[in-house]
Parts: structure tokens; C-alpha cells; sequence
């Protein structure tokens, strides 16, 4: 036999830090909202040229001459160490 859950909002805490629980179908009412996980999946913000320069600084890794392009730096920030 299978029961089907969802996923209900429920308030952020220490116990739990997800924001939701999981309810059985039949138990939702009109008071459950359903917890949009979607909602979770922002893109983070993209860091500034300055920002790269300093985590590339901060990784050890040098910055060649002549790259100055923010793609160019996130990438060599993104590149797997060697």
C-alpha cells in the first residue's frame, strides 16, 4: 500500500531549516500551503569582477595577463584545481 505525501510550508527552525514538512495527502486542508520547491532553486547572485579577483587571490590562482573579461575570470574562478 502506498500513501502519498506532500509537502506543507511549516516555519524555518532549528529544527527545521528546510521550511516545510511532510504531511499524508488525505491530512492537507484549506490551512496547508503547499511548499513550492521551485521557489528554492534562485540562481545566486552573481559575484562582481572585484569579487572574482579576490576569491581567484584568495584560491592562488593568477590571474594571466590580458584576462579582463568578467566570463573569462568566472571561469578561471569555476576551473577545477590543478
Amino acid at each position: 500500500m502506498n500513501i502519498e505525501t506532500i509537502k506543507v510550508v511549516s516555519p524555518i527552525s532549528d529544527d527545521n531549516p528546510l521550511g516545510y514538512i511532510v504531511i499524508n495527502a488525505s491530512d492537507r486542508t484549506d490551512k496547508h500551503e503547499l511548499f513550492d520547491e521551485t521557489a528554492n532553486l534562485k540562481e545566486p547572485a552573481s559575484l562582481t569582477v572585484p569579487q572574482i579577483k579576490d576569491a581567484l587571490a584568495a584560491k592562488g590562482v593568477a590571474i594571466p595577463d590580458g584576462v579582463t573579461k568578467k566570463a573569462d575570470l568566472q571561469a578561471l574562478l569555476d576551473a577545477p584545481a590543478e
